[in-house]
């Protein structure tokens, strides 16, 4: 299958994006960006990017720019959705690695988002694979969510910061094998959080579906979301920083950042 990657100048296209949102995460019509909004983004200094196969639209990205507290600019991606047809082929990467370049044009050097830090999919993607990195816990950011996958849920978010001028690499951060859990996956159920724990070093693991959980076992989901909020909000205040992830391992911060 080839895909088409390219930014958004076209009505038609605006409108395909909005009926992405509602498609491809099941958004209800009032938390849809809506095209007016969208072309606002791709025409001030944002960046709307869509994914094609032939003249279908299978997935799309947006952004805008910002200022963080103390006045640094960057490029808040604000959305991506891919139809599920499409999901696990590298479109979101193409997707992301493209706004990247957007931005590059705006002299913006920092992209910045958030996600659900329980979604393993993401996890991969966003700091595995671009290589960004996190600091910030955000617990119940969002108060609930219409989405199908989170509809009512209140949600916690990673806020993520990408260095776009950090190159490409295929070397990532080291697991050592003795890098110590400090949240766990016992039979299904988190551990309770170890915040004991003064290594450089250390691992935060999540479930491999938690939208399987959600639907089976929700009391499930809110044990693992307590957990890690917590391991991950007592950390973060003691210098650590999320600096990789990887399948059945988890999170991997670092002490130093680095």
């Amino acid at each position: 299958m080839t895909v088409e990657i390219r930014e958004l100048t076209a009505y038609e296209d605006f409108k395909s994006a909005e009926q992405l949102q509602a498609v491809g995460l099941g958004f209800d019509p009032l938390d849809i960006v809506p095209y007016a909004l969208l072309q606002s983004f791709a025409t001030s200094g944002g960046a709307v990017v869509g994914a094609f196969s032939g003249a279908r639209m299978i997935g799309v990205v947006m952004g805008y720019p910002g200022l963080l507290a103390d006045g640094t600019p960057y490029h808040r991606s604000q959305r991506m959705a891919v139809l599920s047809a499409y999901r696990g082929q590298g479109i979101g990467e193409a997707l992301k690695r493209k706004q990247a370049d957007v931005a590059r044009r705006y002299k913006l050097s920092l992209m910045c988002w958030t996600y659900d830090p329980l979604r393993s999919i993401n996890a991969n993607l966003n700091i595995h694979k671009l290589g960004a990195t996190s600091r910030l816990y955000m617990r119940r950011y969002y108060a609930a969510s219409t989405s199908e996958r989170d509809a009512g849920a209140s949600i916690d978010r990673l806020w993520v910061e990408w260095d776009l001028d950090k190159p490409l690499y295929d070397n990532h951060p080291v697991w050592n094998d003795d890098t110590i859990t400090v949240v766990r996956d016992d039979a299904g159920w988190p551990s309770q959080p170890d915040l004991s724990v003064q290594t450089v070093d250390m691992a935060i693991q999540i479930p491999d579906d938690i939208d399987a959980i959600r639907l089976e076992k929700p009391e499930r989901l809110a044990a693992w979301r307590d957990a890690t909020s917590a391991a991950f909000t007592y950390y973060f205040t003691r210098g650590y920083r999320v600096v990789d992830y990887a399948r059945n391992r988890g999170y991997l911060l670092s002490h130093d950042g680095s």
